[in-house]
């Protein structure tokens, strides 16, 4: 049985102000070094130990806030302080955890996903900031990996279009997007263990797991203190039961006094 590595987060991994510089203007990054081999390891078997456990009536390929559920490795990973200096450069030093994302696209199976950009789909608003996107296979075109139109999160809310997808129910209309969109796009090709960073507010899709390989993401979302924060119901991953959204404060002050949840805070030394 594997163990929790004393810090997930590789000794090689750096995000500055280059980088940083890189993320506002372009609208998002990859991190070339993120998890240790050691926790690439044990982040697999933990995420293998949960896909087995999702009920029939949810999507296989998607566990949603599993960080309130007991998931213990993704409160160690969501709280790493070299990963929480890196969201302090979006979101200033009062940071709330609001939301994982653990998407699982099995071998031959999955959606494609239309251009689509996320925050208008959370119920939260203001100061978000990107997603981090944490592989745990090599992940491309071929096993579903997103692609994004760089520099495009600063145009805005786009027009959306509307249908009876059970899934996936809109999409950005078309015609509002570039016509050289394959030319312009930017494919994502990382290895296990490399990081993303991405505006919530950058058009992006993906394509369906085409190939014989896993393509296992996970999705943190956080946001400053300061900031709107509403109701969200979500469906536990293991019986369909109902639980609500929880705002964890993981650095830094309640500056607006609304009894954020400070559980997990490190203890004070």
């Amino acid at each position: 049985m594997t163990t929790n590595p004393y810090t997930m987060i590789h000794e090689a991994f750096h995000y500055g102000d280059e980088e940083n510089l890189h993320y506002l203007k372009e609208g998002y990054h990859i991190c070339d070094k993120f998890l240790t081999d050691e926790a690439l390891i044990y982040c697999r078997d933990k995420i293998d130990r949960m896909t087995t456990q999702v009920c029939e009536e949810l999507p296989k390929h998607m566990i949603v806030s599993a960080h309130q559920l007991g998931a213990q490795w993704m409160i160690d990973l969501a709280t790493e302080p070299k990963l929480l200096d890196l969201l302090e450069k979006q979101v200033g030093p009062n940071i709330v955890l609001w939301s994982s994302h653990l998407l699982c696209k099995q071998p031959r199976t999955g959606e494609a996903i239309p251009w689509h950009q996320d925050a208008p789909y959370w119920n939260v608003s203001k100061n978000l900031s990107g997603g981090v996107w944490i592989a745990f296979d090599d992940i491309d075109e071929d096993n579903g990996a997103m692609a994004i139109i760089p520099g495009w999160h600063k145009k805005g809310t786009l027009k959306r279009l509307y249908g009876n997808e059970q899934f996936f129910s809109e999409e950005i209309d078309p015609a509002v997007l570039p016509e050289n969109i394959d030319q312009v796009k930017v494919q994502y090709k990382v290895r296990a263990g490399q990081m993303c960073i991405h505006d919530t507010m950058i058009p992006h899709n993906s394509v369906p797991n085409n190939s014989d390989r896993w393509r296992r993401v996970l999705v943190l979302r956080y946001m400053g203190a300061e900031d709107e924060m509403a109701e969200k119901v979500y469906q536990d991953y293991r019986d369909n039961s109902d639980f609500h959204r929880i705002y964890y404060l993981v650095r830094g002050n309640d500056i607006m006094n609304r009894g954020l949840n400070t559980d997990l805070l490190p203890a004070a030394v």
